[in-house]
């Protein structure tokens, strides 16, 4: 086989400066309360790492290639401390865009604890990406029926709110940053930083129970599931789509080879083992991935895949994230690593099975139905790094401990006899 690699999909992998105490003290955060922590109750204890900045001058900037957000000059705004680091300045031409507000955020959080919300308003935002908004969404559907009259404002990356903007449970979608204003309006904020990122218990505890307690609500498994449907109008371009590849709904397996994070990908040919073994057994594989990503994964099935007829590359048609879930509810499986595939297909009520490397599969897939996972058993493992760090072992750039799942020709045939079964159940 051909030696071949991912292009990153970082939008900009630029470097910045850590921000200076005299900074982080005028946004309102001390440098020592950002640490790990033992638990949920330990982590109430400090503020959250969200900062209000003022716009110095009007500014323009694009978050993750999808559409360009605007913010206005002497306007107040409320963001992740990262955003903050990214866009204040322009370190080239030595221009301010933001500057720290005099208000501070923790000086306004109104942290939801399971109150009353009888004609109150909910603010919630998460600076994660889809596992992360999917892990919120039962509780709120939860909460929608407790308290029908309330309402749920939900700030995300403008990326995801194809997706959130179907959720029954949710009034008013917001762009992050948003405006100091939408805080103000809101009677309750629910925010998760940390509650993955800085609690050594998200290393034993599945992330959905997490968040739930986190809320003051603990819901019990089973109401931990998110639940979603495909817009009809995106499912009709998918199955005229299928129709052309002359493929049926259900008679595809869709895998994502990518997670958001590299030390979560395994190695192209990990999965070209796993995809030529699944076509030999007569299923027919379909891939998907943002557009910026096709033509990796045209090199992908060019160089890996024996049987390149069975095979489908999905990304070009992938628009935007309602595009991926409405093929993800016409598959019969989504085989993929830790990535959002596996909770989008849970919440279409489609199988799905995960690869798990740096993450027991527990944390992140218990609470779903028809569904299973299979973990790396690495000496190093799980080491729970998260983020866009590296893996120190790291073979080629990838994390070796997927190869350890497959390192053999009777593992392999043991992970796709896994898959099989979870298909033919």
């Amino acid at each position: 086989m051909s030696e071949f690699a991912w292009k990153t999909d970082i939008q900009n992998d630029k470097k910045y400066k850590p921000l200076s105490s005299t900074t982080m003290r005028n946004l309102g955060i001390k440098k020592e309360d950002i640490k790990i922590v033992a638990d949920l109750e330990e982590l109430k204890e400090y503020p959250p790492n969200i900062i209000i900045a003022t716009a110095t001058k009007n500014l323009s900037f694009v978050q993750n290639y999808f559409k360009t957000q605007e913010l206005k000059k002497r306007t107040n705004y409320v963001m992740g401390l990262g955003v903050f680091q990214q866009l204040h300045a322009n370190p080239k031409f030595e221009v301010k865009y933001l500057k720290a507000s005099p208000i501070k955020f923790k000086n306004l959080y109104k942290r939801y604890n399971g109150e009353d919300l009888s004609g109150k308003t909910l603010l919630v935002f998460r600076t994660g990406g889809i596992g992360d908004l999917l892990f919120i969404q039962p509780n709120l559907i939860f909460l929608k029926k407790k308290f029908p009259d309330c309402k749920i404002h939900f700030a995300c990356g403008p990326q995801y709110q194809s997706m959130v903007e179907t959720w029954n449970c949710i009034d008013k979608v917001l762009d992050l940053p948003f405006t100091l204003q939408s805080l103000k309006e809101a009677d309750y904020h629910a925010l998760f930083e940390g509650v993955i990122e800085r609690c050594t218990l998200a290393q034993t505890n599945n992330a959905y129970n997490l968040f739930s307690r986190w809320l003051g609500l603990d819901l019990p498994n089973n109401l931990l599931v998110p639940h979603q449907k495909a817009k009809q109008e995106r499912v009709d371009f998918c199955l005229e789509k299928l129709q052309n590849w002359n493929l049926k709904p259900k008679k595809f397996i869709l895998t994502q080879l990518r997670a958001s994070s590299p030390i979560r990908t395994p190695r192209p040919d990990f999965w070209a083992r796993i995809i030529n073994s699944l076509i030999k057994k007569g299923h027919n594989i379909l891939i998907t991935d943002n557009p910026r990503q096709a033509d990796n994964v045209d090199n992908f099935i060019d160089h890996y895949i024996d049987n390149k007829e069975k095979v489908f590359n999905f990304c070009r048609e992938s628009i935007s994230l309602d595009y991926s879930i409405a093929v993800t509810s016409l598959a019969s499986c989504v085989v993929a690593t830790d990535s959002a595939m596996n909770h989008i297909a849970s919440s279409l009520g489609v199988k799905s099975f995960g690869i798990y490397g740096p993450f027991p599969g527990s944390i992140r897939m218990k609470t779903y139905p028809n569904a299973t996972w299979i973990d790396a058993t690495r000496y190093c493992g799980p080491c729970f790094i998260h983020g866009q760090k590296p893996c120190p072992h790291n073979v080629g750039g990838y994390s070796p401990c997927y190869d350890d799942l497959i390192n053999t020709e009777e593992k392999l045939q043991s992970v796709v006899k896994k898959i099989t079964d979870l298909l033919d159940n």
